[in-house]
């Protein structure tokens, strides 16, 4: 009888000691699995905001009305946060090759304002986002900028101008 009680005491000690061990693991294995989920998270929605941007671009929009695109397809993320550059360039025919790339502007006036890329030039909208770790310190060392425990989240967008 006091043989079976001594084993039972030392299997629950075991049993303790091997869940000491192992949930720490457990422990940073899942918070690791949620705060790659919200970088995902964020990281797509990024990707749509720039495609969206990039095609109100190219059917002319004007630079408010890409904004407010961007804006509208990143309803997760803080889109005051999003660094945005809006560029096109042009192809020449007779040498070849793309020129450098050129800030998007507006052109005209009244109704008949829009976006300065000529027909079939290529629009680029760039995006970055600094996605703020919500694991704090646990994965600051993997951040971008380990102190605040941000990692810059970038994407971009290049379109036919039609």
């Amino acid at each position: 009888m006091r043989a079976s009680r001594s084993s039972s005491i030392r299997a629950r000690g075991v049993v303790s000691v091997e869940m000491a061990l192992v949930a720490p693991i457990l422990i940073v294995l899942l918070f690791g699995i949620i705060e790659f989920g919200l970088v995902i998270k964020d990281y797509l929605g990024i990707n749509q905001a720039a495609r969206e941007a990039a095609r109100t671009a190219v059917v002319g929009g004007t630079l408010s009305a890409i904004d407010a695109r961007l804006d509208g397809s990143a309803p997760t993320i803080d889109t005051e946060q999003i660094s945005r550059t809006y560029e096109y360039r042009t192809f020449s025919e007779s040498t070849g090759t793309w020129s450098d790339w050129l800030s998007l502007t507006n052109v005209g006036s009244g109704s008949d304002i829009q976006n300065c890329a000529p027909e079939g030039a290529q629009v680029r909208v760039s995006v970055s986002y600094p996605h703020a770790l919500v694991t704090g310190p646990l994965f600051a060392r993997l951040a971008d900028d380990a102190e605040t425990g941000t990692i810059i989240l970038t994407a971009a967008m290049v379109m036919r101008r039609e």
